[in-house]
């Protein structure tokens, strides 16, 4: 018997899971037809692409499949009874734990279309990432699903934050024309563009740029919120399912693996390959996408919310505190340091390295080391922490670094005091 806790949570929603360990087709309430009904293996849905595999469009994994859950689990039952190979009706099988994935969350998955952006969204973006913290404080060895809360809160505010991104180029228009020629022109790209253009990109750019993060939350949604799913109802059997009709690779049923033996070190283990996943699998080409987004509007915009880019989890660097940008100009000598990052977030290589050097680090010692906070930092209210991340409230300790420690480092030969603080304004 399958034992099931309703939880409610502060937002409204509802989640309800189940005891991990049960075979997925055993875990399958009744079918809404009638005892023995069949449906007959043409009538199912089987063979349907992947249409909407990256979550750039309304609705689930196919526009002809139900999202009422009675009749996927109907559908979903009968394909199994009729010893139907998982890949003919991988879709349904994914289609499947996402539903269940959204009514846990309180989402309706019909109505969730990132081009509808944020206005039309709002509620979900925060719904995602609770019924991630809900996860975690549910199952603590859920330990990706409690760093996408923490981390949700700055995502989601850099992308609100879209339209400030010419605030940051001309707050550094400044310095950047204060420099000597020759440093000036040994500058990245990006900080040029962003300095010179920030301030023009249209409003049907950023429209498509908030659309695109929208669809890369509900990239990762679609892929690690269904398989949370289908671990918590069904266990490893329901992983290997998913395994066995293409949804997933080895790697991930190894990750949920690790999970399941509930031993720290693996748990841990396990975790950090779902995050690997998710950046490195799920969501890279939506950053490539964005970053080669009509030169130079794609890398200047992500380079800005690279530099405005905060650290929403405590003990964790900004991007540019982790990795600051240093140019030693090729003629004179001249060394320039700043206090801006020296890589785009865009890059998946820098991206990761970033994660795992420091992000994931200052997340795991606060596990192991503070657990309570982690457990009072999601609790709290995910709207509340989106606002305190928003670039207007953030504003004074942003610009107040930003504009300070930029130093030129002279050779002797040409000065006599070889370090020298960019002047302020």
């Amino acid at each position: 018997m399958v034992r099931k806790t309703a939880v409610t949570i502060a937002t409204g929603l509802v989640l309800t899971l189940s005891a991990t360990g049960v075979n997925p087709a055993a875990a399958q309430p009744s079918a809404v037809a009638s005892p023995g009904a069949q449906t007959a293996v043409s009538e199912l849905p089987l063979d349907l692409p992947l249409a909407n595999a990256n979550g750039e469009f309304a609705g689930g994994v196919h526009p002809d499949l139900p999202t009422d859950l009675p009749t996927l689990e109907r559908l979903l039952k009968q394909a199994r009874a009729q010893n139907i190979e998982p890949s003919r009706y991988a879709a349904l099988l994914w289609q499947h734990w996402l539903v269940r994935a959204v009514n846990n969350a309180g989402v309706r998955l019909n109505t969730w279309d990132p081009a509808r952006g944020v206005d039309g969204n709002e509620h979900t973006v925060y719904a995602v990432y609770a019924f991630y913290g809900e996860l975690f404080l549910r199952h603590p060895e859920l330990e990706w699903a409690g760093m996408a809360n923490m981390i949700g809160a700055a995502f989601a505010a850099g992308f609100l934050d879209l339209d400030s991104v010419g605030d940051l180029g001309t707050l550094l228009y400044g310095k950047v024309r204060e420099l000597p020629y020759e440093v000036r022109e040994s500058l990245p790209p990006e900080l040029l563009d962003l300095t010179s253009e920030g301030t023009e990109l249209s409003p049907v750019e950023l429209r498509w740029f908030e659309n695109k993060f929208l669809a890369m939350q509900k990239n990762i949604f679609m892929d690690l919120g269904s398989m949370h799913m289908a671990y918590l109802h069904g266990g490893i059997d329901a992983i290997e399912e998913m395994r066995s009709a293409g949804l997933i690779d080895a790697k991930a049923v190894g990750a949920w693996r690790d999970i399941a033996t509930g031993e720290p070190a693996r748990v841990s283990s396990g975790n950090t390959a779902l995050l690997d996943r998710e950046q490195n699998q799920i969501i890279s080409g939506q950053w490539d996408q964005m970053y080669r987004r009509h030169a130079p509007v794609g890398s200047l915009l992500t380079y800005g919310m690279t530099v405005g880019g905060s650290a929403s989890i405590p003990g964790a660097k900004t991007p540019g505190q982790y990795s600051p940008l240093r140019v030693t100009t090729p003629v004179t000598g001249v060394r320039l340091t700043t206090p801006l990052p020296d890589f785009n977030l865009a890059d998946k290589e820098r991206r990761w390295q970033y994660i795992t050097e420091d992000t994931l680090p200052a997340y795991q010692n606060l596990l192991r080391h503070r657990p309570g906070e982690v457990r009072r930092i999601i609790s709290s209210p995910f709207e509340g922490r989106v606002a305190e991340e928003r670039l207007s409230a953030r504003w004074p300790e942003v610009a107040g670094r930003l504009i300070t420690g930029w130093h030129l480092d002279r050779p002797a030969v040409q000065a006599a005091h070889p370090t020298t603080p960019v002047a302020q304004r």
